[in-house]
């Protein structure tokens, strides 16, 4: 039987962690929609790979209705190039090619979901890599989480670029539609013999995901999202020494903080986490606004500065004050040090984003 390979390759950087819960409805969403569809049930195999960092295989090429996709991780960094090298070694090892002797499986079907611009330089020599071996035998759907991305990269693997409102409930669940359409389109197109080009297959835009033109959507390079643009700190729970994700926006020379996460999963965080942090920082005293308590326990604060360069929450009512009342003792859940804190700003080493 001849199969119709669908890889979703997602995003699962830092930026995404207010995001992944409603990604993962997509997913759901979407395996839904196919699984009363009797073409793509017939026709459509699915693997899932996630990238940050790093890239891994969530799960192999799996037909529809058998196929449980495990819940999305989270990672460090933004690296297109380990994604599509991690898509091209699973192409080779799973997708069937025609021979003399048996017609392989149908042109692969490649979803490619993305927040933010590449960390890394490395996609330069695997787009390359990819234009010259599988590009003319497979189609990529570039979709845009974020506004503002440098869309000429994208651009390097796919004319097919698509930009969503938001991740939120709504519009997610009218990706996933949207993105199911593609997918059953292609499954009845091959059931009646043909194959069909990634421009063929890809519905119309609609309300919630609009179609990115490169020429007009990529003009004023100033405009694009840039490091700076969202910050995240990595910080670890004093009582319970979990971590959890604190992600900030900028607005003007100040910024604002967007949430603070429970880490989903740490040991998968740092299987996809390339490097320890950013190299970069931000200034507390540029925080506008108020911020979350620790996720984990509550701490009201969740910025204290360890002389180790980590983040932890604390409760400074309940700590114990020394020097007259002007400091209080705290251990790091990090490095394990009893020191003395004082109230004030500092510049915290910021997550890979």
């Amino acid at each position: 039987m001849r199969r119709l390979p669908i890889f979703f390759v997602i995003d699962v950087s830092e930026s995404m962690v207010g995001g992944l819960e409603n990604v993962d409805k997509c997913l759901q969403m979407i395996l839904g929609e196919l699984n009363s569809d009797p073409y793509a049930l017939e026709t459509a195999f699915i693997s899932t790979i996630v990238f940050a960092g790093k890239a891994m295989v969530l799960n192999d090429l799996q037909e529809v209705y058998t196929l449980t996709v495990p819940k999305l991780p989270l990672g460090g960094g933004t690296d297109y190039g380990e994604a599509f090298d991690c898509l091209m070694r699973e192409i080779d090892r799973n997708v069937v090619k025609s021979s003399r002797e048996q017609k392989g499986d149908w042109k692969p079907l490649i979803f490619f979901f993305t927040d933010g611009n590449p960390t890394s330089s490395s996609y330069k020599s695997a787009f390359k890599k990819w234009d010259s071996s599988y590009a003319k035998n497979a189609s990529v759907i570039g979709i845009s989480l974020a506004a503002k991305l440098d869309y000429s990269i994208l651009g390097m693997i796919t004319e097919q670029l698509f930009l969503i409102d938001s991740i939120d409930q709504k519009t997610i669940k009218d990706l996933a539609k949207w993105v199911s359409v593609s997918i059953k389109t292609t499954s009845v197109a091959i059931g009646d013999g043909k194959n069909l080009s990634g421009s063929d297959a890809v519905p119309d835009e609609d309300e919630t995901v609009h179609r990115i033109n490169l020429k007009k959507d990529n003009a004023g390079g100033s405009e694009f999202l840039s490091n700076n643009d969202i910050k995240v700190i990595i910080g670890k729970c004093s009582k319970t020494s979990r971590r959890y994700v604190q992600l900030f926006t900028r607005e003007g020379r100040n910024y604002r903080e967007k949430g603070c996460y429970v880490m989903p999963d740490e040991e998968m965080y740092d299987k996809l986490t390339a490097g320890k942090n950013s190299g970069d920082t931000i200034d507390t005293s540029s925080i506008t606004g108020g911020m979350s308590s620790c996720p984990h326990c509550n701490n009201p604060v969740i910025l204290t500065n360890c002389s180790c360069g980590k983040v932890f929450c604390s409760d400074p009512t309940r700590a114990e004050f020394v020097s007259g009342g002007s400091a209080f003792k705290l251990t790091c859940p990090w490095c394990g040090h009893e020191g003395l804190y004082q109230n004030g700003n500092f510049d915290a080493g910021t997550g890979l984003g």
